[in-house]
């Protein structure tokens, strides 16, 4: 049997995470010199008002070897092959910890792939592995189907301040008066594993539309993300099912460690193609 493995940006719940089989290995943030580790998505406790206060001061830490180490080598005692899927190596150096864990194995059971996404994207190939490893498929071939479907998983979003994610050094050339002016809301893609500008939109309503105008028709899953309050995401959902562009459309709260890197006034949607 196919065991998988992600990192904990995938921000599954508990539930989640139990029905698709999935080992979660947690990131971890640092507030005033503490340190706590990111969990299931309904695990991560009041992190908002914790981090809220001063997210400029707050730092986080990819998921170590260690913890990658010992999560493969206990399936690999319980006899299981490893499909372990990452947050994508240009946001976070986890894919990096991930390889050489596997590396230092040295088991041709072990799979690591860079899923070239986060979150919700990553969720949505998370999803497609576990199909596929329920048709028998082996790992390699599982692993390789899963490398030619990351194109097609794509997320939009949208930040209220700039600072957190130019300060994290995982943005690319953006205009630095995106997201100073008032009332200009930045749009950003995660495409080809990196975060890029996609324009800017005047006021909440523009900002909404434009986030919906990404989404293709015919879409099976979408899932709209937020911190903190839900209500603009819900309201995105209800537009989408509205609209008919997908039924089947939820809401996935982010959790810390994306919060830090994008701060709080974040919202976006996340979709694969068929």
């Amino acid at each position: 049997m196919i065991a998988i493995v992600t990192d904990s940006t995938a921000y599954m719940t508990r539930q989640e995470a139990c029905g698709l089989d999935v080992r979660i290995v947690p990131m971890t943030y640092y507030v005033n010199g503490c340190m706590y580790n990111e969990t299931y998505s309904d695990e991560n406790g009041a992190f908002e008002k914790l981090i809220g206060r001063d997210v400029g001061k707050c730092k986080t830490s990819q998921a170590g070897v260690s913890a990658f180490l010992s999560t493969f080598e206990e399936l690999l005692r319980e006899g299981h092959c490893v499909l372990c899927l990452t947050i994508s190596s240009r946001l976070s150096g986890t894919y990096s910890s991930a390889s050489l864990a596997a590396r230092e194995i040295g088991s041709s059971k072990i799979r690591v792939v860079d899923s070239l996404t986060t979150a919700g994207g990553l969720y949505f190939l998370i999803k497609e592995a576990r199909r596929l490893c329920d048709c028998r498929m082996e790992l390699e071939e599982v692993a390789l189907k899963i490398e030619g479907l990351r194109c097609k998983t794509e997320i939009a979003f949208s930040v209220d301040d700039m600072t957190p994610l130019r300060e994290s050094g995982r943005l690319g050339i953006v205009r630095k008066s995106v997201g100073t002016i008032l009332n200009v809301k930045p749009l950003l893609l995660c495409k080809n594993g990196s975060v890029v500008s996609d324009g800017i939109a005047r006021g909440r309503r523009e900002q909404v539309g434009k986030l919906i105008a990404q989404v293709p028709e015919g879409t099976k899953d979408i899932a709209v993300h937020f911190i903190g309050d839900p209500g603009p995401a819900a309201f995105i959902a209800d537009e989408i099912k509205r609209q008919g562009l997908s039924e089947n459309v939820g809401l996935k709260p982010l959790g810390p460690v994306l919060a830090i890197h994008l701060g709080m006034g974040v919202i976006g949607v996340a979709w694969m193609r068929s």
